[in-house]
């Protein structure tokens, strides 16, 4: 049966660029140690992208985010913060088609030990505070009834090969991608996954960093939530569809061995009331 559904529901860049981000183990330094806010925030509205990333990374004490409209910022610091899937209800005008570029640096030598993971919790309440007082962003939570995909295994289990967890990246993010490139041509980044010439293929990623790009790639117009009850590492590979695949659900279906159901489920949805655009500096 021909399956066809509408268009993608927006998703944050850093979904796929920052994957290994994305783990929800908490780090636990003493309160008296962790602090609450940037030292130091660079904040200014993106130009012509042609080069290089777009999305957020993490090095250090420093967080940087390129072409980034204040919904995917919202995104990151809020939605994308919980193992329990979360929601974001956009906002318009600028909020969704104005982007930025921050750079903000803490100093604080604890952050250099850190792992992805820790460093990413760590700074999320860092970016919430930054957003809330240079955008002077105000948001509330609601509880709503939404109408999601669940990603479960199909009949005979998920055609995917479980693998060791990729290692931790050293230093910056896109000089550890540039060279396991050059060592690895044609090999996605261990912990990411890439899309081209009509196919995604991820090695050493988590199921859970997956479906963003699984729900983009369908064309959903709701949110898709992994059930598989997978929770190593894999590598795997799956045709995309294009825009108009009349069976874009079926194809990854029997790529992955998963299928979907859909349901309506309770899920926290954080709703922008109202923000100003910062200044430049």
């Amino acid at each position: 049966m021909a399956r066809k559904y509408g268009s993608p529901v927006l998703l944050s860049v850093l979904a796929i660029l920052m994957a290994q981000g994305s783990a929800q183990s908490q780090s636990n330094p003493t309160t008296a140690t962790v602090p609450t806010k940037f030292d130091v925030a660079s904040i200014r509205s993106s130009g012509d992208r042609s080069d290089g990333w777009m999305g957020v990374r993490m090095t250090g004490g420093t967080f940087e985010a390129r072409s980034m409209s204040l919904n995917s910022l919202v995104w990151f610091a809020y939605a994308n913060g919980s193992p329990k899937r979360q929601m974001l209800s956009e906002g318009k005008g600028w909020i969704d088609s104005q982007n930025w570029d921050i750079v903000a640096k803490v100093d604080d030598p604890s952050f250099v030990g850190l792992s992805n993971t820790e460093r990413t919790n760590r700074m999320r309440p860092m970016v919430q505070a930054l957003l809330e007082e240079r955008f002077r962003l105000k948001l509330h939570t609601e509880l709503r009834p939404t109408p999601v995909y669940v990603l479960q295994q199909a009949k005979g289990g998920a055609k995917v090969k479980e693998v060791p967890a990729p290692p931790e990246v050293e230093g910056d993010w896109m000089e550890a991608m540039k060279h396991y490139q050059k060592e690895n041509p044609g090999k996605p980044f261990p912990g990411m996954i890439s899309c081209s010439d009509g196919r995604c293929t991820a090695t050493a990623i988590k199921i859970s960093d997956v479906v963003g790009q699984i729900e983009v790639s369908i064309n959903a117009n709701r949110a898709v939530i992994d059930e598989t009850g997978l929770k190593g590492y894999y590598d795997l590979s799956f045709r995309l569809p294009g825009y108009d695949d009349n069976d874009a659900m079926g194809e990854i279906e029997d790529d992955l061995g998963m299928k979907f159901e859909a349901r309506k489920i309770d899920l926290t949805t954080y709703v922008i009331d109202s923000a100003d655009k910062p200044s430049d500096n």
